[in-house]
């Protein structure tokens, strides 16, 4: 089965930036390991990682990914879907607090001097080889 491309059709995205700054660290699971992204901390998810957890891919509308995070994290239970006095519910405050940023990265082609001559293997200090040799 072929791994779908999560990212941009003409870049290159490699991870997504998920910054958390709620009051409490962010916790679910990927594929059986815990993932934990810690309260003011950011963290660089993988994109199959990203799409597991919030939903994430190419062109994504914020409220979907709100969607299937609240789902995810048992945010569309009545206490968190309720209205507050901000004109808020408890889920829209909890998504708000965290902020997605792709990380996009430029691939260059290197080009190595051929003609470079090579540095020798630095010196193995005398103390280092007295002990070795006793």
């Amino acid at each position: 089965m072929e791994t779908p491309d999560l990212g941009a059709p003409d870049i290159r995205t490699h991870y997504l930036r998920v910054t958390n700054n709620g009051n409490a660290d962010f916790t679910d699971m990927f594929d059986g390991v815990p993932i934990t992204i810690e309260k003011g901390r950011a963290q660089n998810l993988p994109l199959d990682m990203a799409a597991h957890l919030f939903g994430y891919h190419y062109d994504v509308k914020p409220d979907a990914m709100f969607r299937h995070t609240c789902k995810r994290q048992g945010w569309n239970t009545k206490p968190h879907l309720e209205r507050q006095k901000n004109g808020k519910t408890l889920a829209e405050e909890l998504f708000g607090k965290f902020e997605f940023k792709p990380v996009i990265y430029r691939m260059v082609e290197e080009k190595p001097d051929l003609d470079a001559p090579i540095l020798a293997d630095p010196q193995v200090p005398a103390e280092t080889r007295r002990r070795a040799a006793s």
